[in-house]
């Protein structure tokens, strides 16, 4: 069991999209020595209950992402979260008694559950400061999460060295780029390309124009998917990140490049009953202010063929 810091609690029925999209973000920005999430960190073999009170333990903070369906509420019977053996309830009531710092998170207008509906060893949640995060402004809430778990967490949580701007460091490299464009000019920096590592998206001259919120509505490739995605994207030179919504629930953009008026970036999502996660690779062409996607999705257990839509800037 490795150590961790941030532990993830969901229903998979209610909020898995959503968990992987929280996940990414916070690996990407934390380390993911530091995230917790079942389906990335439970062996088979391995006992679920005691795993959970482990990593509860090793934690400091529990992020409870809340849906529609958290409480699990089935017609004529009590609702899930009212069972003893209820992972959810498990979890939670762990981070509790722990003395963990609890953040509830409220997914896409979700109210706040509350004391009355939840059982005793969970009635504490009800009194916790929560956060929203919506599909409509998930670039804003993400980072208003983050923030959060940076305050929570003081330096454990914080960002690595490597990824930190220290002032002179800044200052030096504005002083560069003011000498090279003194001895080049404007024109002959903005056609040149830099050397990259390998493996890191080639940072580009002048960035298309990607960064914002784009929306497309199309059918996949299945009867009767008609959905409406969004796409939030940002970043910098050669690098992409944000979210894409896949059956409109938002996904962490992973393996993100930008090259000259192309992207490409893929996501996953979690099924139930599947092993391995479904991969979205995404490819697009910034043509005028119109977004040319191609999407292929991948898994084990069917064959898709590719599907093509236009995203608009919103």
């Amino acid at each position: 069991m490795r150590p961790t810091s941030i532990f993830i609690s969901y229903r998979r029925d209610d909020s898995a999209g959503y968990a992987r999209a929280v996940y990414d973000e916070l690996a990407r920005r934390f380390g993911n020595e530091h995230v917790f999430m079942d389906v990335d960190d439970i062996n088979a073999g391995q006992a679920f209950a005691d795993v959970i009170q482990r990593a509860v333990g090793d934690s400091k903070l529990l992020l409870v992402l809340i849906g529609r369906r958290w409480l699990g509420e089935r017609e004529g019977q009590p609702a899930r979260i009212a069972e003893p053996g209820d992972f959810v309830r498990i979890e939670v009531a762990a981070a509790l008694a722990h003395g963990l710092h609890v953040i509830p998170v409220l997914l896409d207008g979700t109210p706040m559950p509350t004391a009355a509906q939840l059982p005793d060893d969970l009635r504490a949640l009800a009194g916790r400061n929560a956060l929203e995060l919506d599909n409509s402004r998930y670039a804003a809430d993400i980072e208003r999460l983050v923030a959060a778990v940076h305050e929570a967490l003081g330096e454990v949580g914080a960002t690595p060295p490597s990824r930190r701007r220290t002032p002179w460091i800044a200052g030096a490299v504005a002083l560069f780029v003011v000498g090279v464009l003194g001895l080049f000019g404007w024109s002959r920096l903005a056609t040149s390309r830099l050397p990259t590592a390998p493996g890191v998206g080639a940072p580009v001259a002048v960035r298309a124009a990607i960064n914002g919120t784009w929306q497309a509505t199309f059918e996949y490739d299945w009867p009767n998917s008609l959905y409406t995605e969004r796409f939030v994207l940002g970043g910098e030179g050669g690098d992409l990140h944000g979210s894409a919504s896949f059956l409109s629930v938002p996904r962490g953009v992973l393996e993100g490049v930008v090259e000259a008026n192309a992207l490409r970036f893929i996501t996953r999502t979690k099924e139930t009953g599947r092993a391995g996660d479904v991969v979205h690779r995404y490819r697009a062409t910034l043509i005028g202010d119109e977004l040319h996607f191609v999407l292929q999705t991948e898994d084990s257990s069917s064959s898709h063929v590719p599907v093509t839509f236009v995203a608009r800037r919103r």
